[in-house]
């Protein structure tokens, strides 16, 4: 389904998206490097100080000198019996969390004999909480910052496209004298785009110059038989004729008579806009509805009145369509 939302919100959405997505792994990224450096870096530290402790203090009966954060526990030496808490972690590096309270625990297995060293982590936990509350920060103002840029960019990449589409919407394009629009932008898509547009109103310009012309000179060429058989029409009424054929001969002249006004309608409408406009002006539908009413409306009781009305209606037709179309 294609996406209605206006072009610059998918721009200005596309971006900030990129950006959570770009921010958001190396976020992550950062916290997984954090924990892996903290595991890694104090497995060692603590192994390190274990094996000291066994092999410069327990081995030789004196008890471990080890800071106030630091404990040690052994399965083998009563004294430093194992908690119950700390009773079946897996060997090497663990965090153990009790409550508030946050512990690495280091697991060593020597001979059959569990030593454990256990450190309180409360100051490199506040650490790493500074850490991630300004990787947090750094993800939202980067949010921020994508969607205040985001907005200036899609306004950037829109304002060309918005200027074309207020030039093609602000001006009479199919006037012959309507400057081309595709030499005001550089060749690129918005340039292709215009210069498409000329292209094409280039050929509907043609289009209805050709339909002008041809209305124009029919018009014309119509007017001169025209203005034979309304003379013919002429002479015979002068002739001494029966009934039945000057019958004939008023619906030949009122015919002649619609088609000459259907051949000023259209030599009207060949014209230019402003003659065109104030033809149009001075006529309505309901007023040449009416006009045609009245005109062929006695007829309808003669014999004929069933084509006589199709041909009328017909005619009225044509002539409010003329009207509407342009």
């Amino acid at each position: 389904m294609v996406s209605k939302q206006p072009f610059a919100r998918r721009i200005l959405l596309a971006f900030v998206l990129m950006t959570v997505m770009v921010s958001g792994i190396f976020s992550i990224g950062i916290v997984a490097v954090v924990h892996f450096v903290e595991e890694h870096l104090v497995s060692e530290e603590l192994q390190r100080e274990l094996n000291t402790v066994l092999h410069q203090d327990i081995n030789r009966g004196r008890p471990p000198r080890l800071d106030s954060s630091t404990r040690f526990f052994a399965s083998s030496h009563s004294e430093y019996a194992i908690p119950e808490q700390y009773a079946n972690l897996e060997e090497g590096f663990n965090e153990v969390v009790d409550g508030n309270e946050a512990f690495y625990v280091y697991v060593q297995e020597i001979n059959n004999q569990t030593y454990l060293l256990v450190q309180e982590q409360h100051e490199f936990e506040a650490r790493e909480q500074v850490l991630f509350d300004v990787v947090l920060a750094g993800f939202l103002l980067t949010i921020a910052a994508a969607w205040g840029l985001g907005l200036v960019m899609a306004r950037k990449v829109m304002a060309p496209i918005s200027r074309l589409a207020q030039q093609v919407r602000h001006r009479d394009q199919l006037h012959s004298l309507a400057p081309p629009l595709a030499p005001d932008y550089p060749d690129d898509e918005i340039g292709q785009l215009a210069a498409a547009f000329d292209s094409t109103l280039g050929q509907v310009r043609q289009s209805l110059e050709r339909e002008r012309l041809f209305t124009s000179d029919v018009s014309h060429e119509l007017r001169t038989p025209l203005m034979i058989i309304a003379t013919s029409c002429e002479l015979l009424a002068e002739v001494k004729l029966e009934q039945r054929e000057r019958v004939q001969i008023e619906r030949i002249d009122r015919a002649c008579k619609e088609m000459r006004e259907l051949v000023q309608t259209f030599l009207q409408l060949a014209r230019d806009k402003a003659n065109e406009t104030a033809f149009v002006a001075s006529s309505s539908l309901a007023k040449v509805a009416t006009e045609q009413a009245e005109r062929w409306g006695p007829m309808l009781g003669e014999k004929n009145w069933i084509s006589s009305a199709l041909k009328r209606v017909r005619m009225m037709v044509a002539t409010i369509l003329l009207f509407s179309t342009r």
